[in-house]
């Protein structure tokens, strides 16, 4: 569940509507089926080097909350092991994780707006979070995002046009993020321009990186950069991919290719105004002969980009 940096009201995916059961409803029935009490189950996962607490095995069923940090994640699949089902039958139905960061305020673009007041973002780039890449506009973003057969986000491979909006600049930010369970990434590979200082914040899943241009660029000079962030392989099953703009831009153009052995059963686009706000505007997504979803967009106003699926 990778997440790349940088509106109408709540639309209801009919594909979620019609689904019968949820997570909570899939682990109760199958507790019920395989007649173990939470105690039980909480020693048989102790037994497999797994502590959960009764009061989240409780929760979990109940559906008030879900695995999400890494040791829930590999709590679960112990959990298809000691109640019989097959593997993945509890992974593909959780739903993206919740955003990162907290509360923001409604006005303006600043990093506190998009991101939400003191999120991981924010500490990895310290005093520099409501200035980055002030001086450098995107114009059009193009990124290509690979899946492989178990189900892993492999690579992102990224290309921007960019304009200077202020004398004197030479360079650009980026960054990445995952969520608890996630691998940061392995390498960044910089195929147009030079790549600069990377700094990581492996405890709260974030690296930044700066991208060199090779030459200091005049107001309203443009520049393009090109990279790949490599990733390992994931704990759990990849389910989503976006990017953040804290600016609007030209064009946005983002896809997912997937494994001709491993397709997801349904895939969606959708929008968030912010980083911690709900998704809107979901939109089912066919895959072509190649086995890619993508979504476009022009003028791409700030906010939070991004394709999420469903495995089956």
């Amino acid at each position: 569940m990778s997440r790349f940096p940088t509106a109408q009201g709540p639309t209801t995916d009919p594909d979620t509507a019609s689904r019968a059961e949820s997570f909570g409803e899939v682990l109760r029935a199958a507790i019920q089926r395989r007649d173990l009490t939470l105690q039980r189950i909480r020693c048989r996962l102790a037994d497999r080097g797994v502590d959960v607490g009764l009061a989240t095995l409780s929760y979990w069923q109940q559906g008030r909350s879900r695995p999400e940090r890494a040791k829930s994640l590999r709590a679960l699949r112990e959990l298809e092991a000691i109640l019989n089902l097959p593997r993945d039958t509890l992974f593909d139905l959780l739903e993206p994780p919740r955003p990162r960061g907290r509360g923001a305020t409604t006005a303006g673009v600043t990093g506190s707006h998009l991101y939400g007041v003191d999120s991981p973002f924010q500490r990895v780039l310290g005093d520099s979070f409501e200035h980055f890449n002030d001086g450098v506009a995107p114009l059009s973003v193009s990124e290509l995002c690979t899946v492989d057969a178990d189900r892993s986000l492999r690579r992102i491979a990224v290309t921007q046009v960019l304009r200077a909006v202020a004398e004197g600049q030479d360079r650009f930010l980026i960054a990445h993020g995952v969520d608890d369970g996630e691998v940061m990434p392995s390498d960044i590979r910089v195929r147009a321009g030079r790549l600069g200082e990377v700094a990581a914040d492996h405890e709260n899943g974030y690296l930044a990186a700066e991208i060199h241009f090779g030459r200091t660029l005049a107001r309203n000079e443009t520049a393009i950069i090109e990279y790949e962030t490599v990733l390992g392989p994931s704990p759990a099953p990849s389910r989503l991919h976006e990017r953040r703009f804290r600016v609007p831009a030209h064009d946005f153009l983002l896809r997912v290719r997937f494994a001709g052995s491993a397709l997801p059963a349904r895939c969606h686009s959708y929008h968030r105004d912010t980083v911690p706000s709900a998704p809107r505007q979901r939109r089912r997504l066919t895959a072509d002969a190649s086995n890619t979803v993508h979504t476009f967009l022009p003028r791409c106003a700030p906010g939070v980009y991004g394709i999420s699926w469903l495995w089956s």
